[in-house]
């Protein structure tokens, strides 16, 4: 009995580790891709990993600072289509271009950032093309 419950225990935490990070995983389809977005904002941080990275920008609407999650993708696809990360560093100015999430407030799927200085990641032709 007591062999039974150890198996089962290992079965269990192998079966979380590999759950886990399919979860985090998803596709940008919780987004609305028919309309694109542009918005302003500082960067209060920024985190570039795989599957998927995350900005948190500060956006002033009227008088008041609204906090966005700006979702990316992962890191090595963004790395390989020329983005600087160490660009992406807090208190730097940029323009966001991309897809409001359908269901969650203040969430938007990146497609293209342009930064105060005029650099630009992302794709010049303004295509939406699959970025994940």
């Amino acid at each position: 009995m007591n062999r039974f419950r150890i198996i089962s225990g290992v079965l269990a935490a192998f079966g979380l580790a590999f759950a886990a990070p399919a979860l985090a995983h998803h596709s940008p389809a919780s987004f609305d891709l028919t309309k694109r977005t542009t918005m302003s904002g500082v960067i209060q941080q920024a985190m570039f990993r795989n599957p998927h990275g995350k900005m948190v920008l500060n956006v002033k609407v009227g008088n008041a600072v609204e906090k966005w999650e700006v979702e990316t993708s992962a890191a090595n696809l963004l790395r390989r289509r020329g983005w600087n990360f160490t660009k992406f560093r807090p208190g730097a100015s940029i323009t966001v271009y991309g897809h409001l999430n359908k269901t969650l407030p203040r969430n938007i799927y990146v497609r293209e950032v342009r930064f105060a200085d005029g650099t630009f990641f992302g794709d010049k032709e303004g295509n939406d093309k699959a970025l994940d």
